[in-house]
């Protein structure tokens, strides 16, 4: 909206009281909202009630200043205020148009804050002058309809076949960070990702290592492991033999050699490098190690 249109409707209850509508209303016209008063626009010799219906009419929104005497003459349906109030009241029946009406609490301390009429609805309260800019900036805010603008998008429903799609085709992308085809390599990766699993190798000679953390220069090695003691270097394959594989879960540190053997009874040796573990100090769980892939041998 460039210039939202909002009618005050409020009772004259005294000069002090008219003035600060009037400060009111000019403010708001100074920040480009086309506030209508009869301060402003009432004509010597117009009619009142024309005036009222008319301004109602054309409005975006009303802005009711309900002090306590404009909320005794709406309950009351005495004078303008009263006259307002029913205009009022029969749009919102008819309309059910219950966001037309802004209510404006000003010197108002009672328990009535608002006309019955207008039911359980929300205000905003002027009475404190020393939030007169904090409430007025928030009126502002609901006149523009900014305060709607700060509610956070809706996010899309995680179980939702598309959802689900994008998910899991991100994950797909995402795995080829865990992989590495060649027989030989070097490999640094986070094992507090991807279930802690780093693939390597292909085909038949594909190997799904697994690894969970340990601590300071040292890590677990999940599956069909085999250790022997004192091994710093990649051994022949003949070697392998004398390797043990009796447990399935080995402690391997920074510098220790390991046989993997998979599902086909394909072997790959790895060597640990460097283990960085964020329970003892690091900013994330970090393995390295080099291996080779036994093919042909």
């Amino acid at each position: 909206m460039d210039n939202p249109r909002v009618f005050i409707s409020y009772s004259q209850d005294n000069d002090a009281h008219k003035a600060w509508v009037l400060k009111l209303a000019t403010d708001l016209r100074s920040h480009g909202v086309d506030a209508i008063l009869d301060q402003f626009d009432l004509r010597l010799g117009q009619d009142l009630r024309f005036f009222m219906e008319q301004g109602l009419s054309s409005s975006a929104l009303v802005l009711c200043v309900c002090s306590q005497k404009y909320v005794e003459k709406v309950n009351a349906g005495i004078g303008g205020a009263g006259y307002e109030g029913m205009i009022m009241t029969q749009s919102l029946l008819k309309n059910a148009n219950m966001d037309y009406i802004i209510s404006i609490i000003r010197n108002n301390q009672s328990e009535q804050k608002v006309p019955l009429s207008f039911g359980s609805k929300t205000y905003i309260d002027f009475n404190d002058d020393n939030l007169y800019f904090v409430k007025y900036r928030e009126l502002l805010m609901r006149i523009y309809g900014e305060d709607a603008a700060k509610k956070p998008p809706l996010g899309k429903n995680p179980f939702s076949s598309e959802m689900g799609q994008a998910i899991e085709t991100k994950t797909k992308i995402e795995s080829a960070l865990y992989h590495s085809p060649a027989l030989d390599g070097h490999v640094v990766f986070r094992y507090d990702n991807n279930n802690g699993i780093y693939t390597i190798g292909t085909g038949e000679y594909q190997f799904d290592t697994r690894w969970s953390g340990c601590g300071p220069n040292a890590i677990y090695a999940i599956g069909s492991v085999g250790v022997q003691l004192g091994a710093k270097e990649f051994p022949e394959y003949r070697d392998i033999v004398n390797f043990d594989f009796t447990s399935r879960t080995r402690t391997l540190r920074t510098g220790q050699v390991a046989i993997i053997k998979n599902h086909l009874s394909r072997f790959a040796a790895v060597k640990i490098g460097q283990v960085k573990a964020s329970s003892h100090g690091a900013s994330y769980d970090e393995l390295e190690f080099d291996y080779h892939i036994y093919c042909g041998e």
